[in-house]
């Protein structure tokens, strides 16, 4: 992987889960980083006193941002367009279009269309069809049609703290069955390494599917974690019968297999976690503490 120049400054909008694993790796690495939140108070106290921690909240701009992104080298967001547009574009635009650094934008692989035979790579055009994926797609080309941005098209997330193995211990685990459903996962980690890969050979405008090697029926995820566990897994509920949110409820409603052809090939990048399982076999070592505190046996 190509180094990264020193003295870079990373401005992240929306420092939650995977803004705060990749900000702190760039970090660790020398990085300046400055990211919003939506209550500075509550996570300053857990990240280094040397982050800058700015508010932001949907339709409300962030005093001095102009000022910010003058020195800001890299900028990315994690933020969702989930209320149907991209907070971000919506209030602070004319700052953006005067940004020239490189940009990143974290999107989703809802903003592909069903396909029940053969894998979804990058070349596949775009074209949801539920409502979240539609807000996707438009806040994709927002970011790049201003500031040239790469997009990272994400599979399901999990990691440290957000996993199937907590899911189960903690008792909200279900498996819903739901005939030839499939999808893909990606591991926290692997999501910081592509995107700082990507942030060393960079290229405007690049779509980067983010997904583990293997896609599997969400069944099958809870039944292994449950094995690793030692501990019988929730009994199966058939998805017509399940009482899901609308935004769960699409995600059963897709079959999508995806693969990427720019990871390996032009990235350089190996997963660490290329499957569920052996994703889930090392969080059992990072999860020993909690696991000591709340044995299901």
């Amino acid at each position: 992987m190509a180094k990264l120049a020193h003295c870079n400054r990373l401005f992240i909008f929306g420092l939650g889960y995977v803004g705060q694993h990749l900000a702190n790796a760039l970090y660790k690495k020398g990085w300046h980083i400055t990211g919003t939140t939506r209550n500075p108070e509550k996570l300053k106290p857990k990240l280094p006193s040397d982050w800058q921690i700015l508010r932001f909240e949907d339709d409300k701009k962030i005093s001095g941002l102009s000022s910010h992104l003058s020195s800001t080298t890299h900028l990315i967001t994690t933020i969702s367009a989930i209320t149907g547009y991209d907070p971000v574009m919506r209030v602070h635009s004319e700052d953006l279009r005067r940004y020239t650094g490189w940009t990143g934008y974290i999107s989703a692989t809802s903003v592909y269309p069903t396909q029940e035979n053969g894998f979804i790579d990058e070349t596949v055009s775009a074209a949801p069809d539920t409502k979240r994926g539609l807000a996707r797609l438009k806040a994709e080309q927002e970011w790049q049609g201003l500031c040239n941005a790469e997009i990272f098209r994400v599979a399901g997330i999990y990691g440290p703290g957000r996993n199937a193995i907590l899911a189960l211990l903690e008792g909200r685990a279900q498996i819903i069955e739901k005939t030839g459903q499939l999808s893909n996962r990606i591991h926290q980690e692997d999501i910081t390494n592509i995107v700082i890969a990507a942030m060393a050979k960079p290229r405007a405008l690049r779509i980067i599917n983010l997904c583990d090697q293997e896609p599997a029926a969400q069944g099958d995820v809870i039944r292994y974690a449950a094995g690793l566990l030692g501990i019988t897994p929730p009994e199966p509920i058939a998805f017509e019968m399940a009482d899901l949110t609308p935004m769960a409820r699409s995600f059963y409603t897709s079959k999508r297999k995806i693969r990427s052809i720019i990871t390996g090939p032009e990235l350089g990048v190996t997963l660490k976690y290329p499957n569920y399982r052996d994703g889930l076999k090392s969080l059992m070592e990072s999860e020993k503490k909690f696991l000591s505190k709340n044995k299901p046996f």
